[in-house]
């Protein structure tokens, strides 16, 4: 291998780990939504904690139409929220034990 092929070689191992570093801060919440999401959009939820590229905590809502929401932990309707979801796992598990 020349001199050459492996300085192209380093230089675009280089660019592809800055590019999943950028990849994976696009999947963290930078801010919270301003609403409150009904119940009965919500699918499931995610917890994201402050990290390297993630500065906020947030719980991450998904939606029965396949999207993210990124919430304020501290607010009362999202732990509201999670509880019920808690809730709903309890019965479902409560159903199939007994089945």
């Amino acid at each position: 291998m020349t001199r050459t092929s492996v300085t192209v070689i380093v230089l675009l191992v280089a660019a592809l780990s800055v590019l999943c570093k950028d990849a994976s801060a696009l999947s963290c919440c930078r801010k919270y939504t301003r609403g409150k999401i009904p119940m009965s959009i919500i699918r499931g939820y995610s917890i994201q904690t402050i990290k390297r590229n993630c500065h906020i905590d947030a719980v991450i809502f998904h939606t029965k139409g396949g999207r993210n929401i990124c919430t304020d932990p501290s607010k009362p309707w999202v732990m509201d929220n999670i509880q019920e979801l808690k809730k709903t796992v309890q019965v479902i598990r409560k159903k199939h034990s007994t089945d």
